[in-house]
């Protein structure tokens, strides 16, 4: 397809999915809309003047007959241009190479909904579980849970206990994400939201597990002070041991050092669902909430429980700085919530709609260096 071809596409891609989001019109008129709307209006719009280095691959990965696109939640590349992806279809676990193709796939039937995916050092894959979103009978006695695999499938263990929603120290109220430590032990984001009624409905904490399972520690409380936490959607290490926290529901990025204790937030990130720092000290993050109506806790910045625009105004993508706080590039007309990033310089974007309009063929997106 030449470049004109795929500027069309694109763009229609991005205007079809931003019409079909709840918040309504993807034009910025503001003609007889509430405030609340226009700034709605504004987190949705496809363009910007920053800087945009990236272009996307089209039809890039090919799935295995008869799977299933679902949404492309946890991404894990390999440095070769590939990665294994958790998403939300059968089997949840696959690897793709760098040309597009699935090599490796398994886990299947064990898992309600796909939150949180890592690789400890050992190589083995922790795959996440945050159980359902809302009351849904048919997922009784599933999920909450975190399930380690080796890269060949073989399933080596599960924490939490399926079906029960709690902070504990042997079960979990919901598992979005998980990194590994400098120690080598796992830190695990436990909280999402929404979540279901017979869920906890506080308690949003970092959980430390050993390689082999066992229970460290927790850390933080539900709250939007230092340290605090209102559903911790990713995670990630720089090169200093400093954890990054996508605190999404606080519309903020926490800092941490070593020993978990809270450094700094930062904000103008946007609403973050996905953090990637690479050795070089690039930051990545995606924002994939800004401007929709959601639920959320009472405690939230814009309220709740009900639907509610989070972070109205602030625009969704994927936004490019440094571990020091800078921002450099910006790539827009995206809504990643599954995002990650390698060292040869690829951003993989992880869609969780509009993925039949994308492009890329499907819900995973390879964006490259032009």
């Amino acid at each position: 397809m030449d470049k004109t071809k795929k500027l069309i596409a694109s763009f229609i891609f991005i205007s079809v999915v931003l019409l079909m989001a709840p918040t309504g019109t993807a034009q910025v008129n503001g003609a007889g809309l509430s405030e609340t709307e226009k700034l709605i209006q504004l987190s949705r719009r496809p363009t910007s003047t920053m800087d945009n280095p990236y272009e996307l691959i089209e039809n890039w990965p090919t799935l295995l007959a008869g799977q299933e696109w679902g949404a492309a939640i946890g991404l894990i590349p390999d440095d070769t241009g590939g990665l294994w992806m958790l998403f939300r279809s059968e089997p949840p676990i696959n690897y793709i190479n760098a040309d597009g193709q699935i090599l490796k796939s398994f886990g299947d039937g064990m898992i309600v909904q796909a939150h949180g995916f890592c690789m400890d050092n050992d190589g083995n894959l922790w795959a996440g579980d945050s159980g359902p979103f809302g009351d849904d009978p048919t997922t009784a006695g599933r999920g909450f849970q975190i399930h380690k695999f080796s890269q060949e499938g073989e399933h080596l263990l599960s924490l939490g206990q399926a079906g029960l929603s709690r902070a504990a120290e042997d079960t979990f109220i919901g598992p979005t994400a998980c990194a590994v430590m400098p120690d080598g032990n796992i830190v695990i984001a436990d909280g999402h939201w929404p979540r279901p009624s017979n869920a906890q409905q506080d308690g949003d904490r970092l959980v430390v597990i050993t390689p082999e399972g066992e229970f460290v520690r927790a850390v933080g409380k539900m709250g939007a002070g230092p340290g605090e936490f209102m559903g911790p959607h990713a995670l990630a290490y720089d090169a200093q041991g400093r954890l990054y926290v996508a605190d999404r529901s606080n519309n903020r990025v926490q800092i941490l050092d070593e020993n978990l204790d809270f450094l700094d937030d930062w904000r103008h990130f946007g609403r973050p669902s996905g953090i990637t720092v690479l050795v070089d000290g690039t930051f990545v993050v995606a924002d994939s909430e800004s401007g929709a109506r959601l639920p959320g806790p009472s405690i939230a910045p814009e309220g709740g429980p009900g639907a509610m625009a989070r972070n109205p105004g602030f625009q969704v993508g994927v936004r490019i700085g440094r571990t020091n706080g800078s921002l450099q590039h910006y790539i827009p007309g995206t809504r990643p919530e599954g995002m990650a990033a390698d060292n040869l310089g690829n951003i993989f974007a992880g869609l969780t709609g509009g993925c039949d309009l994308s492009p890329s063929g499907g819900c995973l997106q390879k964006w490259v260096r032009k």
